[in-house]
Order: C-alpha cells, then sequence, then structure tokens
C-alpha cells in the first residue's frame, strides 16, 4: 500500500491541492463582486447577506452539480452564461478550507517520511502547510489554478529557502530529484497511452457507477462509505481492490492512535484516486 502510495505521490498531491477549489467558496472581496455584478444585471434584488446565504448553497454542492441551472434557481431570473463563468473560483478568489489544506500537509509528511525514508526538517508538516499556504494565496506573478507537481516543488523549494536559507539544500534537492522522477514515469505511461490509442477502459453497469460515485463523495466528505448495493459484492478486479480499501479504510476509521490516524488519511487518498480512475476509465 505504501510503495503504492508513493509511487503516485506526485499525481495524488496535485489532485488534493486543485480538489481544494473544488471545495471552497467565494472570498470576501470575490462574494462581494458577485454580487455587485448580479445586481447590475438584476439577477439578485436582495441584500448582500442573503446573497452571502445564496452563494454558500450553491458552493456546497458537488462540483459536477454547479450548473448554471441550479444557480439560476437561486437567483431572481436566469442569468447569462457570461456572468455565469464569473462564478469560477481560482486560489485567488477561493477562502479554502483550513483543515483540508493542513490535512493534505500532514498526508504528505507522512508520505514522504515513510516512501523516502526521512525525517529531515524539510518534509515537517509546518513547512508543507506554508507550501500550500504560498500556492492557495498565490502573489500575483504565480498561477492560481491547474496547479503542477513542478509548481508544487518551486513553492516547497521558496518556503525551504525562507525557512532555513540553503543550510538544507542537498537533502531538500535529494528528495526533489526522486519524486520528480516518479512525476516523469507516470507522465512517460500517459503520454505513451496517448500517442498508442490506448485508454484503459472498465464496463460499469450503472448500479456499480451510482456506488462508486456514492463511495467517492463519501471519502471526500468524511462521511460513512456505502456498502456494495448487491450482496454478492464487487465482481470486477478493480472494483475488489477498491472495497478492499474501503474495508482498511474501515478498521482505522474509528482508530485514535497517531500512527494509525495517517493511516486512515492515506486509505482514504487511496479510496479516491481509484474512484476517480473508475469513473475516468469506464467504457461510454
Amino acid at each position: 500500500m505504501i510503495t503504492e502510495l508513493w509511487n503516485a505521490f506526485p499525481r495524488l498531491l496535485v489532485q488534493r491541492i486543485n480538489g481544494l477549489l473544488e471545495e471552497a467558496e467565494p472570498n470576501s472581496i470575490k462574494a462581494f463582486h458577485l454580487y455587485k455584478t448580479c445586481q447590475t444585471e438584476n439577477l439578485w434584488l436582495g441584500t448582500f447577506e442573503k446573497f452571502s446565504s445564496q452563494l454558500r448553497d450553491f458552493f456546497a454542492l458537488p462540483k459536477h452539480e454547479r450548473k448554471k441551472s441550479a444557480l439560476d434557481r437561486l437567483m431572481e431570473r436566469p442569468m447569462g452564461m457570461d456572468v455565469f463563468g464569473e462564478f469560477h473560483l481560482t486560489f485567488r478568489t477561493a477562502l479554502v478550507s483550513n483543515k483540508s489544506l493542513l490535512d493534505i500537509a500532514s498526508w504528505a509528511h507522512h508520505l514522504v517520511r515513510v516512501g523516502y525514508k526521512t525525517n529531515s526538517v524539510v518534509i515537517s508538516e509546518d513547512v508543507f502547510t506554508k507550501t500550500l499556504n504560498y500556492i492557495t494565496n498565490p502573489p500575483h506573478f504565480e498561477k492560481d489554478h491547474d496547479i503542477e507537481f513542478e509548481d508544487f516543488c518551486e513553492a516547497w523549494k521558496k518556503t525551504v529557502y525562507r525557512v532555513f536559507g540553503k543550510k538544507y539544500d542537498s537533502e531538500l534537492n535529494a528528495i526533489l530529484r526522486e519524486l520528480r522522477w516518479l512525476n516523469s514515469q507516470t507522465r512517460e505511461v500517459d503520454q505513451e497511452a496517448k500517442e498508442n490509442g490506448f485508454f484503459p477502459t472498465i464496463y460499469l453497469t450503472q448500479t456499480e457507477i451510482d456506488w462508486t460515485t456514492a463511495v467517492h463523495k463519501a471519502a471526500f466528505e468524511y462521511e460513512a462509505i456505502p456498502k456494495f448495493p448487491l450482496s454478492r459484492g464487487p465482481q470486477k478486479q478493480r472494483l475488489i481492490e477498491l472495497q478492499r480499501a474501503i474495508n482498511l479504510y474501515r478498521i482505522v476509521q474509528t482508530a485514535s492512535h497517531p500512527e494509525l490516524l495517517k493511516h486512515r488519511e492515506n486509505i482514504r487518498a487511496t479510496i479516491l484516486e481509484r474512484c476517480a480512475s473508475l469513473l475516468r476509465d469506464r467504457a461510454a
């Protein structure tokens, strides 16, 4: 399990960082900008406080449900697509959950510590938290969405330099070489699949699709994961592997020991990745 997670660390990390926007709300400046825009377009006649409540309702929806029709129901009348585009968030306009950010920092610290077998200060939770804060509160010259692994590496290097100067450059560079190599291997596999026109598919029934979607949502929101709806259990290998991860997650879900808590986050990340890949790879 650890080896699998370590090999996938660059991809999982990027998914989790970009996923912060999926659970974010507009920050106060963005919320007021949207309020004034909707007032100007005669889409909203009420107070800013009520508008803010409607915004929270909209952004509380899962990402795939945040459609224009859902937003139209919260406004006085339907809006144009140009106005709807204003509701897209970036790290410059979003209010990111501090708990989710800290969870990623803790997960990254544990996985690098175990996967690379180091206790270096450059992988501390504090350093990773500062790195993620830099990414999610970007200066004007930095990217504010579609974060890639190299963006994380550069932010990490800047953070380590600000905290320690050049004292730990050799340790950090060695870890970065390993992680960049892992990332390059993943990218090569993706590129080969693209060039050869090979895209792994799995045929899923609607019941299996619904269950996988529900599992992803439950794991993402830290809720109880639903059981497979058929008594015989999943029969396809990738669904069986997902079920095994879920079984492990249930075992450690109520754990209080710090080491088991770390494993819980690792297993949760595996469940999210497997659900996402199943839904991505399923045959249309």
